[in-house]
Parts: C-alpha cells; sequence; structure tokens
C-alpha cells in the first residue's frame, strides 16, 4: 500500500529540557501552547516576536519566560536546545528552519513546514510524573487530541492502584455450594477474558484449587469495577459473609498466608504453592499479568517462606494425600491389606500411591490422558492402567480415592454395579468440582463416599490451635510491611532507578 506523503514515521522520545536554553519563535496563539509545554518540562524559555500575545506578556511580568519584542534575528539561535518556528508567516519560519539546520539544533515548524522539521510535538498530559504523549505521525492534531482527552478520563484509573484479593474458600461456603463457584478449563479462560475486558483492572491471575477460587488483582479504587467482578463470579447472587473481599495490606497479608498453606483444608500443605505459580504462569501466557503482578506473587512466596520455618513444626507440614490416607487408616479395618485405586495422575494422584504403597497396600493408578512414569519401587504393590479400563478393575477395589482435575464425574451412578456388593466400598473424593457423583452411594448401600467437608469435620477433632498459628503470623507478616509499601509504591508512584 503506498505510504500518505503528509505521514511522517516517528521514533517517539521525551526529551529532558530542565534548565536548557530552548526557543520559540512567534508569540500567537500555537506559540502560547509550545511555551506551556516547555515550561511544564522546567525549560529556560526565550520567545522572540514583534507582536506578543497577553498571556505570553503575563508570563514574562511574572519572570516565567525571556521575552523579546522584536524579529527574529540569527543570533537568537545561540546555545539553543530546541527551537519552535510558530510565526504565522511561513517564510519566516522556513528560514528558522534553514538556520537551525545547518547549526545542527533540533526545531519544529508549526505550519506546513512540519514534516520538513526534526521533531513534532505530540498531544501531552502530565499528572503526578506520569505524562502521557499521542502522536498521529501529523496525519490528525484534531485526532491525537481527541485521544488524548479520552486517555486522561482513565488517569485515575493508573495513578490510584492498589492490590485486591475477591473469592471464596471451604471457610465460607459448603463444599455443594463451593463447588459451583469453581473455574476450570474452559470455563477459567472465559471468565479471565471477560475480566481482562473491565477497565480498572490492570494485571490478575485466578486461583482455583480444590477449596478456594480467588481472583488475586492489581486494581483501580473504583466501586464500579467492585461491582462488575462480583456479577461476573455470581457472588451478587450470595451474602457478602459467603465470600471474601480484601485490599491493601490485608490482601497482602492474605495471599502470604494463602502461600504458606494456612488458609489450606489442611492447613501447612505445599501443593498450593505450586498452583498459585502454575496460576501466574497462564496469566502471562493470556496476557492478564505482567510485571507488577509478579512482584507481588514473588515476594508473597518468599514471605511464605519465612511463615513455614515457623509454623511447620506446629502444623507437622501435612498434605491433603496425608489427611485421606490417615483417615482410611483410622477408618477402614486392616488398611494395609485393601487394594487402593488411585484415580489422577498429577501431584496429589503421586503422593497418594506413595503413601498407599508405602502403607502395604496394594495399588491400581488410573490415568486419563497423561500417563504418568511409575518409579520402580512401586511397581510391585501398583498396576497403571487408563480410565478406558476403569469397570474392569472396580470389582477387585475396596478403596477408590479420586484426585483429577476434571470438571464433570468420573465415577457416575452407572459405576455402581461393578463394585463388589460383598464389600464395604469407601470412595473419597478429593476434587472440586466433585469427581464422584453424590448419589452413587443411594444405589449401593455399602458404599461410602468422603468429600472435601467430610475429612474437614473429621480432621477437626484434632487439629492444631489456628487461632494462635494466625497470632503467630501476623507477627512475622508485619515486619514485612515495607515490602508491601514497596511494591504500591512501584505501580503508584513509578521506580525512580528505572
Amino acid at each position: 500500500m503506498k505510504r500518505n506523503k503528509y505521514i511522517k514515521p516517528i521514533f517517539p522520545i521525551c526529551l529532558l529540557a530542565e534548565n536548557r536554553s530552548c526557543l520559540v519563535v512567534g508569540a500567537g496563539k500555537v506559540a502560547l501552547r509550545k511555551i506551556r509545554s516547555l515550561l511544564e518540562a522546567k525549560a529556560n524559555v526565550t520567545v522572540v516576536a514583534p507582536e506578543i500575545k497577553t498571556e505570553i506578556k503575563e508570563l514574562f511580568s511574572k519572570g516565567l519566560i525571556n521575552l523579546f519584542e522584536r524579529e527574529f534575528k540569527s543570533s537568537d539561535l545561540e546555545n539553543k536546545f530546541v527551537v519552535f518556528a510558530a510565526t504565522s508567516n511561513k517564510e519566516i519560519n522556513r528560514k528558522v528552519l534553514n538556520l537551525c539546520n545547518s547549526k545542527k539544533i533540533l526545531c519544529s515548524c508549526v505550519d506546513g513546514n512540519w514534516s520538513e522539521s526534526d521533531f513534532v510535538s505530540p498531544a501531552t498530559f502530565r499528572e503526578s510524573g506520569l505524562t502521557i504523549s499521542v502522536s498521529s505521525g501529523g496525519k490528525s492534531c484534531r485526532r491525537s487530541r481527541l485521544v488524548k482527552k479520552n486517555l486522561v478520563k482513565h488517569i485515575e484509573m493508573v495513578t490510584n492502584l492498589d492490590k485486591l484479593v475477591v473469592g471464596t474458600s471451604h471457610n465460607y461456603l459448603p463444599l455443594e455450594t463451593r463447588e459451583k463457584f469453581q473455574l476450570t478449563g474452559d470455563k477459567l479462560i472465559e471468565t479471565g477474558k471477560m475480566i481482562a475486558g473491565l477497565k480498572g483492572i490492570h494485571e490478575f491471575i485466578l486461583l482455583n484449587t480444590c477449596n478456594r477460587m480467588e481472583l488475586i488483582a492489581i486494581v483501580s479504587l473504583a466501586p464500579e469495577v467492585n461491582n462488575l467482578l462480583k456479577r461476573i463470579f455470581g457472588f451478587d447472587k450470595i451474602s457478602d459473609t459467603c465470600y471474601y473481599e480484601k485490599r491493601g495490606f490485608d490482601a497482602f497479608k492474605h495471599l502470604a498466608t494463602v502461600t504458606a498453606g494456612l488458609r489450606s483444608q489442611v492447613p501447612g500443605e505445599h501443593h498450593i504453592v505450586a498452583q498459585v505459580k502454575e496460576a501466574l504462569n497462564l496469566a502471562e501466557e493470556q496476557n492478564w499479568a505482567g510485571g507488577m503482578m509478579h512482584d507481588w506473587i514473588s515476594s508473597a512466596l518468599h514471605l511464605s517462606k519465612d511463615i513455614r520455618k515457623v509454623t511447620t513444626p506446629i502444623l507437622h507440614g501435612f498434605e491433603i494425600e496425608d489427611l485421606g490416607i490417615d483417615y482410611l487408616k483410622v477408618e477402614c479395618q486392616n488398611f494395609s491389606g485393601k487394594t487402593v485405586m488411585i484415580i489422577g495422575a498429577g501431584i496429589i494422584g503421586k503422593g497418594l500411591v506413595r503413601r498407599a504403597v508405602e502403607a502395604g497396600c496394594n495399588c491400581y493408578w488410573c490415568y486419563h490422558s497423561n500417563k504418568p512414569e511409575m518409579p520402580l519401587e512401586w511397581q510391585n504393590k501398583s498396576r497403571l492402567f487408563s480410565l478406558n479400563e476403569l469397570r474392569e478393575r472396580l470389582p477387585s477395589t475396596d478403596i477408590v480415592i479420586c484426585a483429577t482435575n476434571s470438571s464433570g464425574y468420573v465415577l457416575h451412578k452407572g459405576h455402581a454395579p461393578f463394585f463388589d456388593r460383598e464389600k464395604e466400598i469407601t470412595i473419597i473424593d478429593l476434587s472440586i468440582p466433585r469427581n464422584v457423583e453424590p448419589e452413587i452411594h443411594n444405589i449401593m448401600p455399602g458404599l461410602k463416599v468422603v468429600d472435601l467437608d467430610d475429612l474437614k469435620h473429621w480432621y477437626r477433632k484434632e487439629t492444631v490451635d489456628m487461632t494462635e498459628v494466625f497470632k503467630l503470623t501476623d507477627s512475622i507478616i508485619a515486619k514485612h510491611k515495607k515490602r508491601h509499601d514497596k511494591i504500591i509504591n512501584s505501580f503508584q508512584n513509578g521506580n525512580e532507578n528505572q
């Protein structure tokens, strides 16, 4: 496509004009705009023109500029950094431009000579150290000013950023209600796309685990943003006691305790670290998150290490797999001789197989699409098979533990007839959304289904006093408040070292 000769490709830069000697030739309306822009940049401004606009005389009377009420002379260019040829006379402007070219001085003409100039001045807005400039390459100054005007409307959203966490967890909603709000697969991506389209949401991740769903974001302090987020998540249809919203330092504390595992179903577990990192990686791939969110997550992960050093001896470093296996050891007679089916090839599934083998059980390890590697030391006690063979394995199974990220039921009512009805069968569902259809136990009386909430209530009988743990944690986080303040300052006020 042939390029319009009046549209010039530009190389945008920001000139550091403070205390530099700059010249404006002309003293009309356009010249006044250039003078004001130079003054905003703290330049030393000299104006030369035979006729002077009143507003420019007022700037001189206040001592803000140097003013010469006469015709332009070539000597006016001595030691000048930048020159604007801004008279109403095209020939004079051209003369100024030619002289500047010969002296290697940057010059901009405001008339038809602009295309031969060294630079054009874009439509510009300054606020709290932030400068926004828009240029159309000379095609349309009016268009540039219109774009700038619209950007100015949203500048408040950039200068007043803060941390935000909005979500729900096992402490706020029971499993059967909570799973409606979980985000998996395509639903997570579609929700992320809707959030990314909201004005005021600058960076975010979506953290979806077996016990929580939450948005972790850098946002503007606008009430309408909160209302839209609640509608997207469906929180506008439930009581405000069923979800949480945390800002600023409270959001910082919350994320630190989440990554330390203190807000997990089993306090102190370590899987949450990998889950947070995976959520950040996905957000970066989808262009939902960048440097600001990366700094916050990195800070939370670093702080969580300090928290774990103090809390791990109290919490014993328990994982969800430990809870499931401990429950079976207590509730199932002769557990070590049972045949246990583990459905799920991820971190939790692998951890369950290891613990079951160590407990003396025989294991069926079931995978869906990603076949895991079976360690040599497990092969005498474990068999690996795909989900397609599930029904053939069920008759010889005593216990089933589901730990997949499937958005649908892996075990449903149709599987009940394949179990041995002479046995008491226990199914533990560690997933959310649930892998096991709740009604399956109605078809087979000897079949017991245990979900995450059941395990939580069972575990609470012997759990530690989390109130004391959080008091200890708060004292650790308080010592790191400067870390929070530094992050806030970096995206509110900028980094002076950049």
